[in-house]
């Protein structure tokens, strides 16, 4: 978006911010919040408690100890079908949770603040890859206001009631589909996941400096982030590919796109045998670790 204000290809009231939060430093964040673990909770986990606190919400080992019982921590869950469950469970230990994550919080908010999602005369408009618009809808509650979001596929688009407030999903090229339902895009989204990924993986922790700058602490990194200067002439291409576009009046339909991805993610070798490795996703959040989807996929 930058690179296309730049050359007056596009014209935008506000200057895109890079957001730098993910679901796990959300949840973190957030951790000991009813309305946030219900939602933390409903996403896809086979293991302990204690992996769930590490792997879903951030924490580390002695973190973990500080508040949760051992014997609570052996327990074993799969989500969504025991959230309610695991929700009891924890309940009684969500005044210590919020305590212990509070400097997470501070931080996050300020951050929030500074990036000038808290402006009143400006309603929130985020893009992201997608599907459930979680991010989206965790930040609704954070900010406490109405917000949008644009995503490539939406799985539940519309509004969605967050609390008082609302968080409205719309998406670009697929919209109310379901998985494993027959939409490419969405059962092998893993292949967008490999490249639309932050340059420093995925983002765990984050504090406020005393001279009120922002400290990130980020998690293990995927082949994707030791090799992203590779990724980002991919990226760079992309990008010219758009500009070029835009001068010569090309455009894609949605249905050109979504064609052009049926070919890459089910054709064998249709993806260049140089890139292979950047496609490595971390799928902590859902106890998985390091998936390589193009070995999932067969391509």
């Amino acid at each position: 978006m930058s690179r296309l204000k730049r050359e007056n290809l596009i014209d935008l009231p506000s200057d895109p911010v890079y957001l730098r939060v993910s679901r796990t430093l959300l949840f973190r964040a957030m951790l000991g919040t009813p309305e946030i673990m219900s939602i933390a909770l409903g996403n896809d986990f086979n293991g302990s408690v204690m992996d769930l606190m590490r792997k879903r919400f951030g924490l580390q080992l002695h973190e973990i100890f500080s508040v949760l019982p051992i014997e609570l921590l052996r327990f074993q869950c799969e989500l969504p079908q025991d959230r309610d469950k695991v929700g009891q469970w924890l309940e009684p230990h969500f005044s210590g949770l919020a305590a212990l994550v509070t400097p997470t919080r501070e931080a996050l908010t300020a951050y929030l603040e500074r990036s000038g999602l808290t402006d009143p005369d400006k309603r929130p408009l985020m893009f992201d890859l997608g599907y459930s618009g979680t991010i989206q809808k965790v930040l609704t509650h954070i900010l406490q206001r109405d917000t949008s979001g644009l995503y490539f596929i939406a799985t539940k688009p519309g509004d969605t009631p967050v609390g008082d407030h609302r968080a409205l999903l719309k998406g670009v090229f697929h919209e109310g589909v379901g998985w494993r339902n027959g939409c490419t895009m969405l059962d092998r989204s893993l292949l967008f996941e490999s490249l639309l990924t932050a340059p420093h993986g995925q983002m765990v922790d984050m504090r406020q400096k005393s001279d009120g700058e922002f400290e990130f602490f980020y998690g293990r990194e995927a082949a994707t982030q030791r090799y992203f200067q590779d990724l980002k002439m991919v990226f760079d291409g992309a990008i010219d590919h758009v500009i070029d576009c835009r001068r010569h009046g090309v455009t894609y339909t949605r249905d050109d796109v979504r064609e052009l991805y049926e070919v890459f993610a089910t054709r064998p070798n249709c993806i260049p045998r140089d890139v292979w490795h950047l496609f490595s996703v971390d799928d902590d959040i859902t106890g998985n670790g390091l998936l390589n989807p193009l070995k999932m996929f067969a391509i």
